[in-house]
């Protein structure tokens, strides 16, 4: 596997996967592959930094994130289903904090419902910072 920065042409492909995360997080997010990869594209050509897993040429997983000046924000992070538990997450987080989070914290934001994320954000290291609120 190889770890590599997305640009542009990976937009299409960033998108589809973003459609499976919020399937997956069951995410109230209406937006369909279209309009997210507008979104991602505004984001890559924005302030938005995004790092893929490879295997054999497939996008298996991606790092989506921006540097927020005091603290990276980890916005997305997505693991294709079939290459789950085999410790890509892992794996690709070790490797952003060993060449590109060097420097200060990273904070992500976490559904409250999704406990199987909230299980391996812990087991990694992180910890509740903030308890966002929502009516």
């Amino acid at each position: 596997m190889i770890i590599q920065k997305a640009d542009l042409s990976d937009v299409k492909k960033l998108a589809e996967m973003n459609k499976r995360l919020i399937e997956d997080e069951n995410h109230p997010n209406p937006m369909n592959v279209q309009q997210l990869a507008r979104r991602m594209n505004e984001w890559l050509h924005g302030e938005y930094a995004c790092y893929l897993v490879k295997e054999e040429n497939n996008t298996v997983a991606y790092c989506l994130f921006r540097d927020d000046g005091d603290y990276y924000y980890l916005r997305q992070m997505f693991v294709e289903r079939e290459h789950r538990r085999k410790g890509i997450a892992t794996m690709l987080l070790d490797w952003m904090y060993r060449n590109i989070w060097t420097d200060k914290k990273v904070r992500l934001d976490v559904l409250s419902h999704n406990k199987s994320a909230i299980a391996f954000y812990e087991a990694y290291g992180f910890r509740v910072g903030c308890l966002r609120m929502e009516k």
